[in-house]
C-alpha cells in the first residue's frame, strides 16, 4: 500500500472531521481548529530517580524542541469528533479491516540482528508487530518445595539436584550452567541476578558497610559470568560479575546495566545479545537467583553474526540513542521518521455521563497524554474502543491505566507514566495504538460536577491497513483468601488467540497476618516470597523466583525510599512500599520490548500469594497491557 506524504495525511484527517462533525443528545461537537505539529512536552518531575532535568530547547524523539511554547489549547482539535452525554458510549458497528504486516518501515541504516534489537529498545513504533518468535526463561525456581522463599541456591548439591550442570571449563575451572546449549538463531533479552542481602543473614567476615555490601550485595561470590556463542571453545564474554553489572563498561552501559546499589537489589541486563548458531551461559561461582530469558525465532532470520562486544558504529549509536531515550523519560520515544501530528483538546464531561472522542482511521496512535489538577482523577474512567467493536479494548479507572489504582504515586517509565507537571498530574501512554476505521476514546465521570479533561493526542494516518494488532489494557481487583497448597493462584491475564503481551502493573495489599505458620513481627511484604508465572500456549515458559525479582529488583525491593538511591527505572521499578499503610502495601510496573511474549493460541500470567503455598489472605490489583490480533 502506497503511504502518503505527512501534509496529505493532515489534509485527510481535516477533511474526515469537516465531514463527521455532528451533535449528540443536542449538545454541539467543539469548535474544529488545525492539527499542528507539537513539541514534546518538557520531563521536570522527580520520582525517585535522579534523572537529570530536561532542558528547555533540546531534542526530543521527534526531533522537536523539548519544553518549547505552547498555544493556547483550543476547545478542540482537528481529527477528533466530541461527543458528551450519557448514550455517548454506543459504539456503531463496523467491519474489520484485513491482516496486514507492519507499522512502520524497517530503520534505515540499521540492518544488522543487533541494530534492530537495540533500535526497538528506545523506538516503540514496531513493538505491536509480530516477530515469529518463542520466549522462555531459565531460573533458579523451586518447583519441588511450597516455600517459596528456596527459589534459590546455597549448595553445588542443590545445584544439580534441579538439573542444573556444574563442568569444567576450557580453563580448567568449575561452570555452573544456567543457561544450557541453545541451539540458534535468536537472542537473550534480559539477564536477572541478585545474591545475598546486604544486612541480613551475614556470614564470618561479612561487613555490611563495605561496598561489597551495600553495591554488591557480595555478588562477587558468583565469579565471572561467561557467553558462549556458536560453540566455540572460548567465551566471547568472559568478565566478574561486578564489572559486567556495574554499568561502567561499554556495551554493558547504564542505564541498559545495573546492579544491587543501582537497581534496588538486583542485578540486571537489557542489553540483547543475538546469537546465530548456538548460545550457553556459565558463571565461575555459586549464582543463588537468577532468571536468564531465551527468545528463538521460529522463521529465521537471514543469516547475521552473533554478538560481538565491539558493536559496529551503526549499533554504537544505537545503543546511544537508548541511553538518551531512558533518561528523557516522559519524552515520546519514537524516531524523527514517526511523523505524528498533535491534537490538543479539552473534553468536557458533565456529571455522572460520558463524554469522548472518535478519530478516523486508518491510523496510528503514538501518544496519549492526560493532564489533571491534584485530585481531578477521582471517580474518571476511560474506554477505548478500535473500529467498532461492541466492547472496550482499554477499560479501567484512569489511574489504575496508567498506575496503581489505590492512590496517587507518581512514576516515569519509557512506555507509560504520571508525571508532576505545572502543579497537574500528567498521565501519558506511549505504546502505539494502530487501528482500521475508527477509534473511540471515552470517559465516564462519577463525579457530580463536570469534569475537564485537556488531551494530548499523537495521530499519524497509516495511509493504509495498519495491521491486525489492536492495543489492550484491562485493569481487575480481587481478594485470595489463604489456602494450604499452591493452588489457587492471582491471574492477571488469561488470554485466547495470538498476540502480544507487553506488561503489568501490579498492586498487592491488605495482608492478613495472622498466617499460619506465625509470622515473625519484623517480616513484612511476606507476599513478596510469591512469583509470577507465564504460561504460553499451554507451555511453562516464564517460571519467576519473587516479585520484586520479576520487576528486575531484589530483597522486597532493598533500596526503595533510601535517600540517594533509584528506584524507577524505564521498564520496571516500584512505586509504592509501606508497611504501615494499606496493610503492607506495594505497588510496582513492568514492561516488554525486546522480551514481549508472543502468543499464538493462549496466554497466561498468575501470581502467588504465600511464603508456603498460598498462605495468605491478600487483595490484589493489576492492569495487564497486550496487542491482540484480530482474525
Amino acid at each position: 500500500m502506497k503511504r502518503w506524504p505527512a501534509a496529505a495525511a493532515v489534509l485527510f484527517v481535516v477533511a474526515s472531521v469537516l465531514l463527521l462533525l455532528r451533535t449528540v443528545g443536542g449538545q454541539p461537537a467543539s469548535d474544529v481548529t488545525p492539527l499542528r505539529r507539537g513539541a514534546e512536552p518538557p520531563s521536570l518531575a522527580r520520582d525517585g530517580e535522579h534523572t537529570p532535568d530536561l532542558e528547555e530547547g533540546s531534542a526530543g524523539m521527534d526531533g522537536m524542541p523539548v519544553g518549547s511554547k505552547e498555544s493556547p489549547r483550543p476547545e478542540s482539535g482537528a481529527g477528533a469528533v466530541a461527543k458528551v452525554g450519557k448514550d455517548a458510549a454506543t459504539p456503531a458497528a463496523t467491519a474489520t479491516p484485513s491482516p496486514q504486516s507492519a507499522v512502520s518501515p524497517a530503520p534505515a541504516g540499521c540492518s544488522s540482528i543487533m541494530c534492530r534489537l537495540l533500535r526497538q529498545l528506545w523506538d516503540l513504533s514496531r513493538l505491536p508487530l509480530r516477530t515469529e518468535t518463542v520466549i522462555y526463561q531459565h531460573s533458579s525456581q523451586d518447583t519441588q518445595n511450597l516455600e517459596h522463599y528456596w527459589d534459590y541456591f546455597n549448595s553445588d548439591e542443590l545445584f544439580r539436584s534441579r538439573g542444573f550442570e556444574i563442568r569444567t571449563s576450557f580453563d580448567g575451572k568449575s561452570e555452573y550452567v544456567i543457561v544450557p546449549r541453545t541451539e540458534g538463531p535468536g537472542y537473550i533479552p534480559r539477564v536477572w541476578f541478585t545474591h545475598r542481602q546486604h544486612n541480613w543473614a551475614l556470614q564470618d567476615g561479612d561487613d555490611p558497610t563495605s561496598p561489597e555490601a551495600t553495591e554488591w550485595g557480595f555478588f562477587g561470590e558468583a565469579g565471572n559470568i561467561r557467553f558462549y556463542f556458536d560453540d566455540e571453545a572460548v567465551p566471547r564474554v568472559d568478565m566478574p560479575v561486578t564489572e559486567f553489572f556495574s554499568g561502567d563498561v561499554w556495551p554493558f552501559s547504564a542505564p541498559l546495566v545495573g546492579h544491587y546499589g543501582t537497581a534496588n537489589g538486583g542485578n540486571i541486563s537489557y542489553l540483547p545479545m543475538p546469537f546465530s548458531r548456538s548460545v550457553l551461559v556459565a558463571t565461575t561461582g555459586l549464582p543463588r537467583l537468577f532468571e536468564v530469558e531465551v527468545v528463538r525465532w521460529t522463521d529465521a532470520p537471514a543469516p547475521f553474526s552473533s554478538f560481538r562486544p565491539a558493536l559496529s558504529a551503526a549499533e554504537s549509536q544505537e545503543l546511544s540513542r537508548i541511553i538518551r531515550a531512558w533518561g528523557q523519560r516522559g519524552v515520546r520515544p519514537y524516531s524523527a521518521q514517526g511523523g505524528s501530528a498533535l491534537i490538543q483538546r479539552t473534553l468536557t464531561v458533565p456529571g455522572f455521563s460520558s463524554g469522548e472522542l472518535a478519530l478516523p482511521g486508518p491510523a496510528v496512535l503514538s501518544g496519549l497524554a492526560i493532564t489533571l489538577p491534584p485530585g481531578g482523577d477521582e471517580r474518571l474512567a476511560m474506554r477505548i474502543f478500535w473500529d467498532g467493536e461492541a466492547g472496550p479494548s482499554v477499560e479501567g479507572p484512569l489511574r489504575a491505566l496508567f498506575g496503581a489504582a489505590e492512590e496517587m504515586r507518581r512514576y516515569r517509565a519509557l512506555p507509560l507514566g504520571i508525571e508532576l507537571k505545572g502543579g497537574s498530574n500528567r498521565f501519558y501512554n506511549y505504546f502505539p495504538m494502530p487501528f482500521g476505521q475508527e477509534a473511540r476514546i471515552v470517559f465516564d465521570n462519577g463525579r457530580p460536577d463536570a469534569a475537564q479533561i485537556p488531551l494530548d493526542i499523537w495521530y499519524r494516518s497509516a495511509g493504509g491497513d495498519p495491521g491486525p494488532a489492536r492495543f489492550h489494557a484491562r485493569f481487575q481487583i480481587q481478594h485470595l483468601e489463604a489456602r494450604g497448597d499452591d493452588l489457587g493462584n492471582y491471574v492477571l491475564a488469561d488470554l485466547r488467540g495470538s498476540g502480544r503481551y507487553i506488561g503489568c502493573i501490579l498492586t498487592m495489599y491488605d495482608v492478613n497476618r495472622h498466617t499460619e505458620p506465625p509470622l515473625p513481627v519484623h517480616w513484612h511484604f511476606p507476599y513478596l516470597e510469591s512469583d509470577l508465572n507465564i504460561w504460553v500456549d499451554g507451555t511453562y515458559a516464564l517460571p519467576g523466583t519473587g516479585i520484586e525479582d520479576d520487576f528486575d529488583a531484589g530483597y522486597y525491593y532493598i533500596y526503595t525510599d533510601v535517600p540517594g538511591r533509584q528506584w524507577i527505572f524505564p521498564l520496571a521499578g516500584n512505586t509504592w512500599k509501606d508497611e504501615a499503610r494499606w496493610g503492607e502495601v506495594t505497588s510496582q510496573y513492568r514492561f516488554y520490548l525486546t522480551n514481549k511474549v508472543e502468543y499464538r493460541e493462549s496466554l497466561r500470567v498468575e501470581v502467588e500469594h504465600g511464603f508456603i503455598g498460598n498462605n495468605l489472605d491478600v487483595t490484589y490489583s493489576s492492569t495487564a497491557f497486550w496487542y491482540q490480533d484480530r482474525g
